[in-house]
């Protein structure tokens, strides 16, 4: 069984307004009991932050809000299972909490936007304890633009403060994720990031061409820089069939190629949970290992499946995350 990590989800979602005892059990696909089953590693909890909507009747709470209420929700259901997870901000918490059996917890930011340019805003947010920040999701923000089928705006690069931004990141440790960024952004990313970054949750561009998809140069590019993508299961990323069926045959498509265009070391998971609309054929972490016996019988080697399982992730933590 290979102990694997997984850099994206957006079960803390669910506890906004149901409250944060389903962090440890729910109906979704993710969740601390889950990760204990399965004898997941670790797994990145994000903080999303919804599309904004003008509703006198009910108003969307402000990012800062939603923040505190998804952070404090966070910490409070991690505590309350101190036998089964734990709280990581680097590789060695992940190391010492696997060590002791448990599995850890990195609680990371999709969007960038409550940034709102402010370099004391990032300061704040690393230190609540965030270790990794998607600049973008699907609107532009004070760091950049947004993955788009429209191609003027999918060659916008980064904003000057999230060029700078960049550097301010690359010193405190906290992890650049370009998944959702444009082409443009990617490419910034990668002329100025000193460490390493991620792509969270992003497949091929080749196999499904899908603007929130990397292309073949884009995979060597992150290879170059020591990064990792971590394979997406919604279907629409995965497949162009329309059916909404993520098979294991499809998943394993994309990670034979990565591993043709990248090499080894550029494949992590980063699977969505609870941020897809389509149940995958692999719904939840205890049935991760039917991708991993569905790529041994393909020909990957025991180390390139626990390179893609754990391995290039905590490299990539162990060089950029403080």
């Amino acid at each position: 069984m290979y102990s694997y990590i997984d850099m994206h989800c957006d079960t803390l979602l669910q506890t906004l307004h149901k409250g944060s005892s389903l962090l440890y059990e729910n109906e979704g696909m993710q969740s601390l009991k889950l990760m204990h089953e399965a004898k997941q590693m670790c797994q990145f909890f994000a903080i999303f932050f919804p599309p904004r909507q003008e509703n006198k009747e009910n108003p969307t709470p402000t990012d800062e809000e939603f923040f505190r209420i998804l952070c404090r929700n966070f910490y409070e259901e991690i505590e309350k299972h101190p036998y089964t997870v734990a709280f990581a901000h680097n590789y060695d918490d992940i190391r010492k909490n696997w060590e002791k059996g448990l599995s850890s917890a990195i609680l990371t930011v999709e969007d960038g936007r409550m940034v709102d340019g402010k370099m004391e805003n990032l300061k704040m947010l690393y230190e609540q304890g965030v270790r990794a920040i998607a600049l973008t999701w699907n609107f532009s923000n004070c760091f950049g633009y947004p993955n788009s089928e429209d191609k003027s705006i999918m060659q916008k690069g980064l904003t000057d403060f999230g060029k700078d931004a960049l550097a301010e990141m690359n010193q405190r440790g906290i992890l650049i994720d370009v998944s959702h960024l444009s082409d443009g952004g990617f490419y910034d990313v990668a002329l100025l990031s000193k460490k390493p970054f991620i792509a969270s949750h992003s497949n091929c561009r080749a196999l499904t061409p899908h603007s929130r998809n990397m292309t073949d140069d884009m995979i060597r590019t992150l290879a170059e820089h020591g990064g990792v993508a971590g394979l997406n299961f919604y279907s629409e990323f995965v497949n162009s069939r329309r059916d909404g069926v993520t098979s294991v045959e499809d998943l394993v498509a994309h990670v034979m190629h990565f591993i043709k265009i990248g090499g080894e070391d550029c494949i992590g998971i980063g699977t969505d949970y609870d941020g897809i609309e389509n149940v995958p054929e692999i719904s939840n972490p205890t049935q991760m290992l039917l991708l991993f016996d569905a790529l041994q019988k393909k020909g990957v080697t025991p180390r390139q499946l626990d390179k893609l399982a754990s391995g290039n992730v905590l490299r990539v933590i162990k060089e950029a995350m403080k």
